[in-house]
């Protein structure tokens, strides 16, 4: 009889493999079922970051994993997010900066086309005059500004430190604003103690000349502005409050965004550069800025700076 014909019909040859193989054969398409649904999510990753790459940063994966492959779908699309988030405020950035060179530049050139054709009165050369003095200065302005908050923003730690009176700074920037509060019939009172500090002068100077100049700019002729300071141990706090127009709750939230102006009756006295280089000059500085308002209450800012001493 055949080898064939004396095993297969008893079973015995065959019997102990029957449970292995049933297994084999059941398990390899359940691998092959895991081992796709495992790779979809990475093949998704793959596709979005070529999407991402081509400037598209709406794209997003499912995110239907769990354990550390549900993290990293959730933190691709938080990356995806910030980026698509970035990328809208550097095109907002471009906009509003090209519009804000624009406009002081076509107001010259307008103006300056007129006083070429001639036939203008004295009194009306003097206007068209000025106005371009004027614009020419708000160019200089702006032009500065955003060079040095362009500076600021690259700028990881503060050179050239030096030890100096920062209540003398605060009062010597009041008097070189001088010109713009007394037609105004402004009073300042100032209550700034003796304040040593430890920082970079000329940083320093910017803070105080835009937020004393905006002070001056939003608040109502015969107005007071106030300046106070004061030290606790290693902190040194400054506080600048008007008694002008006030900031809307709403707008609170934005001041110290680039080229944010708020509601028109503020924008044609800055080009919103001034507390977002603010900001970033008291952050290098390890300190904060905030501030407390309301419309028709004036403005408070505070200013907290971290100092060792000398």
């Amino acid at each position: 009889m055949p080898l064939a014909d004396r095993i297969l019909p008893s079973g015995h040859f065959l019997a102990p493999w029957i449970p292995m193989l049933s297994s084999i054969f059941l398990a390899l398409p359940i691998a092959t079922f895991v081992s796709r649904r495992s790779a979809k999510p990475i093949q998704d990753m793959v596709e979005a970051t070529k999407s991402i790459s081509r400037g598209d940063y709406t794209v997003r994966v499912e995110e239907n994993g769990t354990g550390d492959m549900g993290e990293l779908l959730h933190s691709f699309n938080q990356m995806t997010a910030e980026l698509g988030s970035t990328e809208m405020m550097r095109n907002d950035f471009i906009n509003t900066f090209s519009h804000e060179f624009k406009t002081p530049i076509g107001s010259i050139r307008g103006f300056a086309r007129r006083l070429r054709r001639g036939g203008l009165k004295p009194q009306q050369q003097k206007e068209y005059l000025d106005f371009i003095a004027e614009e020419s200065e708000r160019l200089s302005h702006l032009a500065s500004n955003v060079l040095l908050i362009s500076r600021y923003e690259t700028q990881k730690l503060v050179g050239e430190q030096t030890d100096y009176d920062l209540d003398e700074q605060i009062r010597t920037c009041v008097l070189r604003l001088e010109s713009q509060w007394t037609p105004r019939h402004l009073i300042f009172e100032l209550d700034l103690p003796p304040l040593p500090y430890h920082n970079n002068s000329e940083m320093m100077e910017h803070v105080w000349m835009n937020l004393i100049g905006n002070a001056i700019k939003f608040s109502h002729d015969g107005g007071a502005i106030f300046i106070t300071g004061s030290r606790e141990a290693s902190l040194i706090t400054v506080t600048i409050r008007d008694e002008g127009i006030g900031i809307a709750p709403e707008e609170q939230r934005h001041i110290f965004d680039k080229f944010y102006q708020g509601d028109s009756s503020r924008t044609d006295a800055g080009n919103g550069l001034g507390l977002a280089l603010v900001h970033r000059i008291v952050e290098l500085s390890g300190g904060s800025v905030t501030v407390r308002s309301g419309i028709g209450k004036g403005s408070t800012f505070t200013l907290t700076l971290p100092d060792a001493g000398r």
